[in-house]
């Protein structure tokens, strides 16, 4: 069973999950590589996995072929929705058990492993099958908090080649998460704007770090891009979560992150990354119930492309600063040529 430990050094959480040891790719020498014969994501390989928890599909059964984009709970969880929520001290240390929830959405039948080759509907069906399970697990007022995010390749953390996305909710706000979200009310509160609506203002008002753009969505290098070729897509106007996009929000976010990855693709190779969607705490809790009602008003949703071409090195990682050795300005000007 998996615990959720405080640490007290560093005043941050670490989930402690021994079942993940158990899957493939525990150690860097394992997992990834694996053909359509041998994977369990793909078509007509649904008893491979866990009975599905949600699914659209163009025909078919619940658990069988002729779907579009299928969810199905971990196998090697981090957490578990049938844990207890209790909340235990001893001496120094507190610690909670492992309770919440921890889901795969697989995002298409066929074995594509680039996104670059992903079709717009794809996209869309994928990005509407996220969009499903935020609104359902906010639903569970005991998920305080979730992630949702995209390990691809061996160099960020991928232990399976097919195309997939992880969502793990849990019962608390990280305390990295907890420390921006008071920053951008801060600042919302000083400035009377959020901090993402200054960026962007800003980024357009320079031109240099923007790659593309449509009438919803700007693609751009962060002006403090923490990893080489890092790309934000950030709303254009005010909208807190994925929840909140209609769709031709998702259609305009859809177009593109089709493009984006064809850009990236030409520019990159063959390249690893981690895909993050930003999304706001789903419910207040003790740390986050101050300023919980501001969010909407303060936090924009956004999505985060970093691709790994760059390890972590001990600077980094004693530190928390990173060193990017790509100007933004410059990868922003390769993403763009790209499109030419």
């Amino acid at each position: 069973m998996s615990q959720i430990r405080y640490d007290l050094l560093h005043d941050r959480y670490v989930i402690i999950a021994p079942e993940r040891m158990h899957r493939d790719g525990f150690l860097l020498d394992g997992g990834v590589p694996e053909d359509e014969d041998t994977c369990p994501f793909c078509e007509t390989k649904e008893s491979l996995t866990p009975p599905e928890i949600d699914a659209i599909r163009a025909q078919g059964a619940p658990n069988g072929p002729g779907w579009k984009v299928r969810v199905v709970p971990n196998l090697y969880k981090m957490l578990r929705i049938e844990a207890p929520t209790e909340h235990h001290h001893e001496s120094v240390y507190e610690w909670q058990d492992g309770f919440g929830a921890h889901e795969i959405i697989i995002d298409m039948p066929r074995h594509e492993t680039r996104m670059d080759r992903w079709t717009k509907e794809e996209y869309v069906t994928w990005l509407t099958m996220i969009r499903r399970r935020v609104l359902d697990l906010r639903n569970d007022f005991r998920l305080v908090f979730l992630s949702v995010f995209k390990n691809h390749g061996r160099n960020a953390a991928a232990t399976k080649g097919h195309p997939h996305t992880q969502i793990v909710a849990m019962p608390l706000v990280p305390k990295t998460i907890t420390a921006r979200l008071r920053h951008q009310v801060a600042y919302f509160d000083h400035h009377g704007r959020p901090v993402a609506e200054a960026l962007l203002h800003e980024a357009l008002a320079r031109k240099s770090c923007v790659i593309l753009q449509n009438d919803s969505f700007v693609a751009l290098t962060p002006y403090a891009s923490a990893m080489p070729f890092e790309v934000w897509v950030v709303a254009r106007r005010q909208i807190p979560s994925i929840t909140d996009l209609c769709e031709t929000g998702i259609h305009a976010l859809a177009s593109i992150l089709e493009t984006l990855f064809v850009r990236l693709y030409a520019v990159l190779g063959v390249f690893d990354f981690n895909l993050v969607f930003e999304i706001p705490p789903l419910q207040p809790n003790g740390e986050s119930g101050a300023f919980f009602d501001r969010l909407a008003q303060s936090y924009r949703f956004g999505v985060r492309i970093v691709p790994r071409l760059s390890g972590i090195g001990g600077f980094e990682y004693a530190t928390g600063m990173f060193v990017n050795p790509v100007a933004p300005e410059e990868a922003a000007a390769k993403l763009r040529e790209a499109g030419r």
